[in-house]
């Protein structure tokens, strides 16, 4: 049982070593075409296909919401590539953890 998990263990690793040089992969290969982005934009890399990656020059606008390990921490708006209006922190439960008044200027 014991060299079971030590095999499954093996297969993971690879496969997670396999995946990690994918993505490495086609981030070099566009890091090296040199995206450069018009004014008022920038760059942004995103998932592309099953396991591709995306260069692409983005303008922000409107609402923005950011999660990590599965819950909202962020909520805010943009506008011209400017955060503005309210911005809110949210704690571990969801709750406003601090706000903070954003200015277009």
């Amino acid at each position: 049982m014991k060299s079971i998990w030590s095999l499954f263990a093996l297969v993971l690793l690879i496969a997670v070593t396999v995946s990690c040089s994918k993505s490495n992969a086609n981030y070099e290969a566009l890091a090296r075409k040199n995206v450069q982005c018009p004014e008022g934009s920038h760059l942004e890399y995103l998932p592309w296909g099953e396991s591709g990656l995306e260069a692409v020059c983005l303008q922000r606008r409107g609402p923005s919401v950011i999660a990590e390990y599965g819950r909202i921490k962020i909520e805010g708006q943009y506008a011209e590539d400017k955060q503005v209006g309210e911005w809110r922190w949210l704690d571990e439960s969801g709750k406003v953890a601090r706000t903070e008044q954003k200015d277009a200027h």
